[in-house]
């Protein structure tokens, strides 16, 4: 099955505005995904390069992959701006989703949540295994191959909407043209 479309969209999506985790924005109605709405699946550097990027996909969807998750745990130490970025991320994680209940995490939780209004998308998390076979030859332990699979896994799932790889990795981009 052919992989949808991958790009590094950072370039279309502006990147002025900044954005505060103090506010939260309670009792927002949350919804599942819906197919008129972009699913853009964020590689770990998109969210250490800026970590406020997270909410620049108006109102489209983004999902984090398990292995995002990992990977940011284990650049929160030390005092580079990649540390910094990677420890802000999380706390913002963090705040969207205190308060929400375990099952609404699987229908996704409103972005626009800590009072971002720009940000009308919701954020899904990977909460259960997302079986995909990749090409014969790709190491299914690194990282950037799991991410691919994830990609696979949800294009399948979501076949009537465009699931969208965001990566500033050169090499992620490069893999995931040449296999579809």
């Amino acid at each position: 099955m052919p992989l949808p479309k991958m790009s590094n969209v950072l370039g279309d999506v502006p990147l002025n505005k900044s954005f505060s985790t103090k506010k939260i924005v309670k009792n927002k109605k949350l919804t599942p995904i819906k197919n008129n709405k972009k699913l853009f699946v964020l590689d770990t550097n998109v969210l250490m390069h800026d970590s406020t990027s997270l909410f620049r996909f108006q109102e489209n969807d983004v999902y984090i992959p398990m292995v995002t998750l990992e990977e940011l745990d284990n650049h929160k130490k030390g005092m580079s701006e990649v540390s910094r970025n990677a420890r802000q991320i999380s706390r913002t994680l963090d705040a969207l989703i205190k308060d929400i209940a375990e099952n609404f995490i699987d229908t996704g939780i409103p972005l626009s949540r800590l009072g971002n209004n720009d940000a009308k998308g919701n954020l899904f998390f990977q909460t259960t295994l997302q079986p995909a076979k990749l090409p014969e030859g790709l190491p299914e332990g690194k990282a950037d191959n799991q991410i691919l699979g994830v990609v696979l896994a949800l294009a399948k799932q979501y076949n009537n909407k465009s699931v969208i790889l965001v990566s500033k990795d050169i090499n992620i981009r490069i893999k995931a043209r040449a296999i579809g």
